[in-house]
């Protein structure tokens, strides 16, 4: 009799221990896939807030979205001919799974107007911004940018508004729509481009531009249209912090300035052929004022005089 309780006691003893053991294996399996879940999720939140937006200028990529049937679908909403938009200068973007965001350039026909030398400047283009429903085009969201606007034949134009591929976050979960337009000198003499970049955002159905124009590239200078030619350059790379005001990440902008002079031979004149380069790195902080990221327009050369 006690050597048969002795057994049984043995027995439980054992079967305690391999279910104690299969308790602790199966504790062991959901705390590695509760780590990995972690890991993943940190790896989306991570995604999600990534701090860099662009390195230089030649790196940024452009959106390839342009959905042609909700483009059609707004132009109806807006009461406009789709022929009237100018699709060569029309960008998308999806902004979340039920908002598209678009920059609309639309020709005015009957918007023209003559220099004093009665040359006539073409027809007009706008530009407007718009948040809108991507199942039906329905407008959230509309607003015109009259700093883009411009005629057919005027000296200074302006490109499509390339919108940057992927959104940025501000703070973590606030997604804002980038982009960027190059204004240019239709001119071989006058060497001068500017590129633009804006940050918009939409907020109880308003569009908040949070930073506005801001130069990301920027030359200046002249030519003989030959082969003599002095100009500055500006080229810029912007990320964010990791330190908020007013709770949008603060941006940290590199300002990269270059100079290049370039002589030709003029042997009759005794000139001869010259070639310089000068370098010179600045930085900047951008911090969110509760409205936008103020900054004030610094237009000094640092090279030409």
């Amino acid at each position: 009799m006690k050597k048969t309780a002795l057994l049984n006691g043995i027995l439980v003893l054992l079967l305690s221990c391999g279910k104690s053991d299969k308790i602790k294996d199966e504790t062991q399996i959901q705390n590695q896939e509760l780590l990995s879940q972690t890991e993943i999720d940190a790896d989306l939140n991570k995604k999600e807030i990534k701090k860099l937006i662009f390195k230089n200028t030649d790196e940024i990529e452009d959106s390839t979205e342009l959905d042609l049937p909700l483009l059609s679908k707004v132009a109806t909403n807006l009461k406009i001919k789709y022929s009237a938009i100018k699709i060569s200068e029309t960008s998308s973007i999806n902004y979340d799974d039920k908002t598209a965001f678009f920059v609309l350039t639309i020709v005015e026909h009957n918007k023209k107007a003559i220099k004093n030398d009665e040359e006539e400047l073409g027809n007009y283009f706008q530009r407007k911004y718009l948040f809108v429903n991507r199942e039906n085009g329905s407008v959230i969201a509309e607003e015109f940018d009259d700093n883009l606007g411009y005629y057919d034949n005027e000296a200074i134009r302006f490109s499509k508004s390339h919108i940057l591929k992927d959104l940025v976050f501000l703070n973590g979960k606030t997604p804002a729509v980038a982009f960027y337009t190059e204004a240019s000198a239709s001119s071989r003499i006058v060497l001068y481009s500017e590129q633009k970049f804006t940050l918009v955002t939409l907020a109880n159905k308003e569009i908040k531009k949070v930073l506005y124009e801001y130069p990301i590239h920027l030359t200046n200078g002249d030519s003989n249209g030959s082969g003599t030619f002095q100009i500055e350059t500006l080229e810029t790379g912007m990320s964010f912090s990791d330190e908020k005001t007013n709770g949008y990440f603060d941006l940290m902008i590199t300002k990269n300035f270059s100079y290049e002079e370039s002589v030709e031979d003029d042997l009759e004149n005794g000139v001869e052929e010259k070639s310089d380069l000068k370098t010179k790195r600045e930085f900047e902080k951008l911090k969110f004022n509760g409205k936008e990221y103020a900054f004030n327009r610094d237009d000094r050369h640092r090279f030409l005089e």
